[in-house]
């Protein structure tokens, strides 16, 4: 069988069942809980609005929006058993999701090909670099998954950002990964930005080097779409807003500005 809009609207009301139990069982973690729900089902938009920029047919914006929906399906396994959002310190959150997939059985009405999609396409949008498959459609669905998750957290973490800087009490120590937040940023983070390279988790020492990481996460967007609505949603700057005032940001800055003009003078997706 092939996906289709019954299927998908199955997956929406098992996600929301799914979820209660979490909420319901754990009320003292509920606020997280209820931000990743949250971000599962705005990055299954994120999705559906690249897929149809990009002109897919009806069963490829399914597959797409199905993807968005369950890309970070175990973050919930993972925060009540760890309580903490860090791969590092506790599970990888993608591998998870496979096993929360086997446990229910959740694809068994998807044809074999849209299923290996659906794992790999997963497995994948976390990875701080993209590991290529010979299947193109495989390599295109992940590259859709990377860049819809990256929109949808600067969404999250810019909001973030602005209501902590309003109100200090407001500090989510696990949205910041438990780093600690100070002045310091790390010499080989800031290398790596001023270079247009990805930040790699493992460099990160303070909350500005998860910060930098974020706005790193630019030269690592796979469609001009993506480019494009970045700009527009200004997030970018809304993360430079909480970070120092100082020449290596302006650098930055200037690397990240420079970045956005040539982009946007590229046409092709």
């Amino acid at each position: 069988m092939k996906i289709s809009k019954e299927i998908v609207s199955g997956f929406k009301q098992w996600f929301a069942r799914y979820i209660y139990q979490f909420i319901d069982g754990y009320p003292d973690l509920k606020e997280n809980i209820g931000l990743k729900a949250d971000h599962c089902k705005k990055v299954s938009e994120e999705m559906v609005g690249l897929a149809q920029y990009l002109q897919l047919n009806e069963q490829e914006v399914l597959l797409a929006e199905t993807i968005g929906l369950f890309h970070d399906v175990g973050r919930f396994k993972q925060y009540v058993k760890f309580q903490t959002f860090s791969d590092d310190k506790s599970q990888n959150h993608a591998e998870l999701a496979i096993e929360v997939f086997n446990e229910n059985n959740l694809l068994k009405d998807l044809s074999e090909e849209e299923i290996d999609i659906i794992h790999q396409s997963i497995l994948n949008h976390n990875k701080a670099e993209m590991k290529y498959d010979q299947n193109e459609r495989v390599n295109f669905f992940s590259q859709m998954i990377r860049d819809a998750d990256k929109l949808d957290i600067w969404r999250l973490i810019t909001e973030y950002y602005m209501v902590k800087g309003q109100d200090a009490e407001k500090e989510n120590k696990t949205l910041e990964l438990e780093l600690p937040d100070n002045d310091r940023i790390s010499e080989e983070v800031y290398r790596s930005v001023m270079n247009r390279q990805v930040v790699l988790k493992e460099s990160m020492q303070t909350l500005n080097d998860f910060k930098l990481l974020q706005i790193g996460w630019v030269f690592d967007l796979n469609f001009n779409y993506s480019v494009k609505r970045l700009y527009e949603k200004k997030y970018l700057y809304k993360i430079f807003d909480a970070l120092p005032d100082n020449e290596k940001m302006n650098q930055i800055n200037s690397v990240v500005d420079e970045y956005f003009r040539i982009s946007l003078q590229d046409t092709s997706v």
